[in-house]
């Protein structure tokens, strides 16, 4: 799966299906019920939630779905400017690190309160949490990668994140995030191509009108 994504990244270039891809390829690979896949807001100061998918839930936002998320965004900085660290998600993007979780109820480093009036809500169990940082090659954060609840597939009980589980999501989430930031740049190269040959037509227009157009 891991191989057949890496060909889909270099050819494909509908970033939002890329995305989507990513998101489900990470959850077959770990057995996941659930994930989210984050990015990084444009003042570079919160994660939105790009895609969310739950597959007991039967819940598909963002993506492919057509349906808006509308979930807040996880801020990066508290009020005072600090870094947020009691969010998971964004204390894998602060720390640059990832963060597996056996129980998030026998966890008391970080904030789960969203996580626990979503459990009361939907009459859900989150317990296993995966949460992976999205960087490039130069370290910059493209989004986070979060999977819930790995199953194993023959009791279908939920079980831990394994370390190798831990692993594989880590080498996705590098070489997708290196993927989508060439996607990235070779966009902006188009648009500053653009805008050269749009310089270039106004020099000619000044100089002979007549060949201008």
């Amino acid at each position: 799966q891991l191989t057949e994504l890496s060909v889909e990244l270099s050819r494909n270039t509908d970033m939002p299906a890329l995305l989507e891809h990513i998101l489900r390829v990470a959850k077959s690979i770990t057995h996941a019920d659930g994930g989210t896949l984050y990015r990084i807001s444009d003042d570079k100061k919160s994660l939105r939630f790009h895609i969310s998918i739950n597959d007991t839930l039967g819940m598909h936002l963002g993506g492919a779905s057509g349906q808006v998320v509308n979930i807040p965004n996880v801020p990066l900085f508290n009020e005072d400017g600090e870094k947020n660290l009691g969010a998971v998600a964004a204390y894998a993007a602060n720390a640059r690190t990832s963060v597996n979780i056996q129980d998030v109820y026998k966890v008391d480093m970080f904030n789960f309160s969203g996580m626990r009036k979503f459990d009361e809500q939907y009459h859900y169990h989150s317990q296993s949490f995966l949460t992976v940082p999205m960087q490039d090659h130069e370290g910059e954060l493209i989004g986070v990668l979060q999977l819930i609840n790995a199953t194993d597939p023959k009791t279908k009980q939920t079980i831990p994140f394994s370390e190798t589980d831990q692993r594989f999501i880590e080498a996705l989430a590098s070489q997708a995030a290196i993927a989508l930031t060439n996607q990235q740049l070779i966009f902006l190269l188009e648009n500053l191509f653009e805008s050269f040959v749009k310089i270039i037509n106004i020099g000619i227009d000044e100089k002979s009108p007549h060949t201008g157009n």
